[in-house]
């Protein structure tokens, strides 16, 4: 039990049972295995940028099976490596992305990283100019059209955007996580360009496949940041590896953008919980090439909730922070329903990340300082971010 209550774990992780996702530039070698185990294809969706299908799957009517994924990816994968050498093409599993501020699964007690309503923050120092002409990313929740972020966002998809709730409405925690995240990366750059999209639900998560077809609309948007305050933490009877489509979604967007993505907030967990240890990788965080991002508390020290594990690239930080946040009555996490006006003091490793997006557009400069010259700028200043050492003896303490 953890001092402020019980641990709550979160609910197993999410997959679609009926849906596989394939290389679209195998899809012609999937099809005709599928058809030998006697599955049909009913629906195909396509992400063309990442070479990417996601395949519908149904045994024949009259035969009364219920499809799940897991047999079926085990015996594709048999298949193939028996008469291929080894070697199994991309496939994987639609499972669910979760918004990484909520601690999937949660170490502590709920109510313990709530946000708790604040006043309007006082600027941070950045000079007016910081993040001139930079394009800053963010895939999140829906963006609440908050008075301090007018004129210094893009919101290229309808619907990406609400405006303040009713005066008897009741609106989730989550709906804020967006509007919190936007507020910290202008702190740092007030003159950078903000492009949101929203993927996340009133829930904090997405489907993977949801979120990966998001992620390619990036590639036409000029971004030279991208936050992704979001992952995934597949357990260890999943194979604890990172979902084919998002690996194949950094591998595509790395070349052309600086990817900042949330380390994850379960550093604390005790023991095996749902399959996931404290030392679960986060996903994308955890792959090769991706800014992961721990926090710190205000003394500077590794914040608890942050994990301790050698693919951690920086730290920023994470606790007490303040930015904008939704107005009204607002349900928490417990259940409880708090007033905000605004502005709110929230934590995690979610903000630790847009606080060194925005630190990283400061320092870039079109056609002069690239985001990952920047990035590694703002390493060497180590005001803001600070590079993270692992601390190995304490990983399995």
């Amino acid at each position: 039990m953890s001092e402020n209550g019980p641990y709550q774990p979160d609910a197993a992780e999410h997959v679609e049972p009926d849906e596989l996702i394939v290389d679209l530039r195998e899809r012609d070698l999937v099809g005709p295995a599928l058809e030998k185990l006697g599955i049909a294809v009913t629906h195909e969706d396509r992400i063309e940028p990442f070479d990417l299908a996601k395949l519908k799957l149904a045994y024949p009517e009259g035969l009364g099976f219920e499809m799940t994924i897991d047999p079926v990816l085990a015996e594709l994968r048999r298949r193939f490596a028996a008469r291929c050498g080894g070697w199994v093409p991309l496939l994987g599993k639609n499972r669910t992305l979760s918004n990484q501020f909520g601690a999937y699964p949660q170490t502590r007690s709920q109510s313990d990283f709530d946000p708790s309503p604040a006043e309007r923050p006082e600027g941070t120092g950045a000079g007016p100019s910081a993040g001139r002409g930079v394009r800053v990313g963010i895939l999140d929740t829906k963006l609440y059209r908050h008075p301090d972020l007018e004129g210094h966002y893009e919101t290229p998809a309808t619907g990406t955007t609400f405006d303040a709730p009713a005066p008897d409405a009741e609106t989730p925690w989550e709906n804020g996580h967006a509007t919190f995240v936007a507020g910290l990366v202008l702190a740092q750059a007030p003159a950078a360009t903000l492009v949101v999209r929203d993927v996340l639900g009133p829930d904090g998560r997405a489907p993977v496949w949801a979120t990966v077809k998001k992620l390619a609309e990036f590639l036409d948007d000029d971004i030279h940041i991208l936050n992704l305050a979001m992952g995934t933490r597949a357990a260890q009877d999943e194979d604890g590896d990172c979902p084919a489509a998002v690996r194949r979604a950094i591998e595509r967007l790395s070349p052309h953008m600086v990817i900042v993505a949330a380390a994850g907030n379960h550093g604390e967990i005790p023991g095996l919980r749902n399959g996931l240890t404290r030392t679960a990788p986060t996903w994308p965080a955890a792959l090769a090439g991706v800014v992961a991002v721990g926090a710190t508390q205000p003394d500077g020290t590794p914040a608890p909730y942050s994990p301790n594990l050698p693919w951690v690239t920086c730290t920023a930080p994470g606790d007490g922070l303040t930015s904008t946040y939704l107005p009204g009555n607002v349900q928490l996490r417990t259940g409880q329903v708090q007033e905000f006006h605004g502005y709110a003091t929230w934590k995690g490793t979610s903000f630790a990340t847009a606080t060194v997006s925005g630190a990283i557009a400061a320092r870039t400069r079109p056609g002069e300082v690239t985001a990952a010259g920047a990035f590694h700028a703002a390493l060497a200043a180590g005001d803001v971010v600070k590079p993270y050492a692992w601390r190995d003896e304490a990983v399995f303490g």
